[in-house]
């Protein structure tokens, strides 16, 4: 009987050669299924445009439709989509009107909180009241010391008592996601 004789570069070149290109392969497809992954839960909230939850959420005597896909923490009184790290937090400002509390935002006192003053806008609420909406920019770090930018968006509104409300998301997302946010934030009725 004669013994087969097979080179470590026969063993290495013919037979495993298929286990590295495969594993190179599997390397590349993940990749791409991570990165499709990504999209889809950036691009998520985008739908809430057309798709907003028909059912209010009650947030401390004030209520608001939120963007599809948002969830509702009652014990922070805010919405949030975790996916994309954007909230939206809602306070009242009790015997105080929005017009009185909009006067004092500068841009001087905005920098001085450490926002840089992107915009400000009057505009209309659902409910036909007349809102303020500014809109600036932040920097805030990750869990690593990465920099991320983040867009502010803060509506005022109501007559003797106003209703502040702040959504933040991050500024590379902000194509996808400041049109839902500021749709569902003029939303935003005074249950009192």
């Amino acid at each position: 009987m004669q013994r087969l004789f097979l080179s470590k570069s026969f063993v290495y070149g013919y037979c495993l050669m298929p286990i590295f290109f495969f594993a190179k392969e599997m390397k590349r497809i993940l990749h791409i299924l991570f990165a499709i992954a990504f999209a889809l839960v950036a691009i998520l909230p985008a739908n809430a445009q057309n798709d907003t939850i028909v059912q209010r959420v009650k947030l401390h005597g004030i209520s608001i439709i939120p963007p599809k896909h948002f969830e509702h923490d009652s014990s922070s009184n805010r919405i949030f989509h975790q996916g994309t790290m954007t909230s939206i937090q809602i306070q009242i400002v009790t015997k105080r009107n929005f017009k009185r509390i909009t006067s004092a935002i500068t841009d001087k006192y905005m920098q001085a909180q450490g926002l840089e003053p992107l915009g400000k806008q009057t505009t209309t609420m659902q409910d036909g009241n007349e809102a303020i909406i500014y809109r600036c920019r932040f920097k805030s770090h990750d869990d690593k010391g990465n920099e991320l930018y983040f867009i502010r968006l803060m509506l005022f509104t109501g007559n003797e008592n106003t209703i502040w409300a702040t959504a933040d998301f991050p500024e590379c997302i902000a194509k996808q996601i400041e049109r839902p946010i500021t749709s569902s934030i003029k939303t935003i009725l005074s249950e009192q």
